[in-house]
């Protein structure tokens, strides 16, 4: 036999459609004769390989469970590469908000919420100019359904901090008319909520 007539093993495996490793597990069981013309450098005979095959006898048979066998290990490969990238992976943190208690929409009107009518009303700024900053979402209000103690129905309302925005927002036009809580501190309003629970 010439050179030409001998392959390496990554050509076997090439040639016969399998892993390289299934060729070589088929060398070392004595399944499949090799030489080592070199140290490092393991050959095949072409004639050798034919028979070693899938399709020919018999070593069909052979070269298909060893290729299962390699299917099989390059699977756990991939899982274990799978396993070893989640547990590497740095923990996403997720943020935490703070729980709310849910506002209530409907219903008398809460405590820390005023009509924005009223407080529009009381502090003399015009009523539609209110409500464009309302709709552009300039000014802060909640909206719902409920009804104040002299059973007016409340649609829009401000809380500590729709009163404040109010402030900042309206305090310097003329017509503007200060009241005993002026300048409805946000954080002043808030503690008062807090303590009124």
């Amino acid at each position: 036999m010439t050179q030409s007539d001998y392959v390496t093993i990554m050509e076997a495996a090439r040639r016969c459609g399998v892993c390289h490793k299934t060729i070589q597990r088929a060398i070392h069981k004595g399944v499949l004769p090799a030489r080592y013309p070199q140290p490092n450098r393991c050959e095949i005979a072409l004639s050798d390989l034919e028979c070693f095959m899938p399709g020919q006898s018999p070593g069909h048979v052979q070269a298909s469970s060893e290729q299962r066998i390699a299917t099989l290990e390059h699977r756990v490969q991939v899982l274990e590469q799978q396993v070893l990238n989640l547990l590497n992976r740095p923990e996403a943190v997720t943020p935490r908000h703070p729980s709310r208690r849910a506002e209530r929409t409907t219903g008398p009107l809460p405590r820390n919420l005023v009509s924005l009518t009223s407080f529009t009303r009381l502090h003399g700024v015009a009523e539609t100019k209110v409500l464009t900053h309302v709709d552009i979402s300039l000014l802060p209000a909640k909206r719902g359904e409920w009804t104040e103690h002299d059973g007016a129905v409340v649609t829009l309302a401000l809380d500590a901090k729709g009163r404040n925005a109010f402030y900042q927002l309206y305090r310097d036009i003329p017509m503007f008319l200060a009241c005993t809580q002026c300048p409805h501190g946000y954080l002043d309003m808030s503690r008062q909520n807090r303590s009124d629970e």
